[in-house]
């Protein structure tokens, strides 16, 4: 008798089906999709930071995904071209904006403009050129924001 419990036992063990043994609960399946990220807004008035020769000035006005901006430029002692200018643009999917612009002496370009821990990088690349020496103010530049002032 002793050894045939030892012998009923394996039997029914080697008759049960596979999926008979009892499985552990699963593990709740975690949360996938990130909550979407805040996009920034960028409204507001903007210089350029550490740059003594040049002025740029940039004002910018978000609603929701799309933002109208005006700019104008200059050489600090008032020599030379200072073009003015405009554009509008919308977010992209990284958060920055992306824009069009036209300035005073009919040069025209892209942009984008994207928050940086030193303020926000703007890069304007001008695509259709009309006056060379306005050009100057336009590439890559950090700005920093700034009190709106009224004249």
């Amino acid at each position: 008798m002793k050894r045939l419990l030892p012998l009923l036992a394996l039997a029914a063990a080697l008759t049960l089906p596979a999926g008979a043994a009892p499985k552990k609960p699963a593990k709740p399946a975690e949360e996938t999709v990130k909550p979407a990220a805040e996009k920034p807004d960028f409204t507001g008035r903007y210089e350029r930071a550490g740059d003594t020769k040049t002025v740029f000035i940039l004002h910018v006005r978000q609603t929701g995904d799309s933002a109208e901006l005006e700019f104008s430029a200059g050489n600090a002692d008032g020599s030379g071209a200072a073009p003015d200018g405009n554009g509008a643009g919308t977010m992209n999917e990284k958060g920055e904006l992306d824009f069009t612009f036209e300035d005073s002496f009919g040069n025209k370009g892209i942009g984008t403009l994207k928050k940086t821990a030193a303020g926000v990088q703007v890069t304007m690349k001008p695509e259709k050129v009309t006056e060379p020496r306005a050009v100057k103010f336009y590439g890559v530049a950090t700005l920093k924001r700034t009190v709106d002032r009224e004249n």
